[in-house]
C-alpha cells in the first residue's frame, strides 16, 4: 500500500509531532486516519479504538513503528481545521482532473441536507450540513454548514463552487424543501438548471404547472402525493 500525498503539504517529508516528541509523516497520518474513518467510527475515541484493534496490519502495510494515539488524532484534526480553504482547493482540483470534460456536457448533481450522526451534545443540536453530490464520480463536491438557516437559503452558498467546477452545464435535483423562488433564481443566474417537485407548499405554482403541462397532449401530470398522506397535489413525471 502506497500512502497518498497529503493535500496540505506538497513536501512528503512534512511531519506532525505529538507532545511526546514522536513524529508522524503527514502522508502516513492521512492514510491511517482516512482508513479508520471509512470503517465508520462515529467519533475520535471510537476511531482510536478501531486503529488499536488493527494495529498490526496497519503498521505492516504503512511501515510505521507505532500508530497515533488519541491526542495525536485530535491534533491532526485541529491542524486540518486551520487549513480548510487549502484542503478544499486541492480536493476541487482533483475533481477537475478526474472529470476534465465536465464543461462539455450536462452534469447531473443532487443537493440535500443531512445531520451528522453522533454530533449532538448536551445543550447543543447536532450538526447539519448541506451538500451537493456529483453522480458521475459518486462524490460530494460541495458542502456547507446549515448553521440554523433554511435549506434553500444555505444551498445558495454552494452555487459559486458548482459554477467554478462545471461551468454553465449542470443540473441539480432537489426535494420540495428547496422549491423556493430565491434559490431557483440564483441557480439560473449561476448558469445552472434545477429540477424540483411541486407539492402543497407551493400549491398555486403546482396548479399552474398542471395546467401548463396539459398541452401538448403527450405531456401529462400524475398525482403522486396521496401516498405520503396529502391530498390534491402532484408532480410532473
Amino acid at each position: 500500500m502506497r500512502p497518498p500525498i497529503s493535500p496540505l503539504h506538497s513536501n512528503s517529508n512534512s511531519r506532525l509531532a505529538c507532545p511526546t516528541r514522536i513524529h508522524y509523516p503527514w502522508d502516513a497520518l492521512w492514510t491511517v486516519i482516512l482508513t479508520g474513518l471509512l470503517a465508520g467510527p462515529p467519533n475520535i475515541p471510537a476511531l482510536t479504538q478501531w486503529l488499536a484493534g488493527h494495529r498490526e496490519v496497519l503498521c505492516q502495510h504503512l511501515g510505521l513503528d507505532r500508530l497515533p494515539q488519541q491526542a495525536m488524532i485530535y491534533r491532526f484534526f485541529w491542524s486540518l481545521d486551520q487549513h480548510l480553504p487549502e484542503l478544499q482547493g486541492v480536493l476541487l482540483d482533483w475533481v477537475r482532473a478526474q472529470h476534465p470534460t465536465a464543461h462539455d456536457h450536462l452534469v447531473i448533481l443532487a443537493g440535500d441536507g443531512k445531520v451528522l450522526k453522533g454530533s449532538a451534545r448536551e445543550g447543543r443540536s447536532a450538526l447539519s450540513f448541506l451538500s451537493v453530490f456529483f453522480h458521475e464520480l459518486a462524490l460530494t463536491v460541495a458542502q456547507v454548514d446549515q448553521a440554523g438557516r433554511h435549506e434553500a437559503k444555505g444551498m445558495q452558498d454552494l452555487l459559486p463552487t458548482l459554477t467554478t467546477l462545471f461551468g454553465n452545464g449542470w443540473l441539480m435535483t432537489l426535494d420540495a424543501a428547496y422549491t423556493e423562488r430565491e434559490l431557483t433564481t440564483r441557480i439560473d443566474e449561476a448558469g445552472g438548471a434545477y429540477l424540483v417537485p411541486l407539492k402543497n407548499n407551493t400549491r398555486s405554482l403546482k396548479e399552474w404547472a398542471k395546467f401548463a403541462f396539459t398541452y401538448p397532449a403527450h405531456d401529462h401530470v400524475v398525482d403522486v402525493e396521496r401516498r405520503s398522506g396529502e391530498s390534491g397535489s402532484g408532480g410532473r413525471r
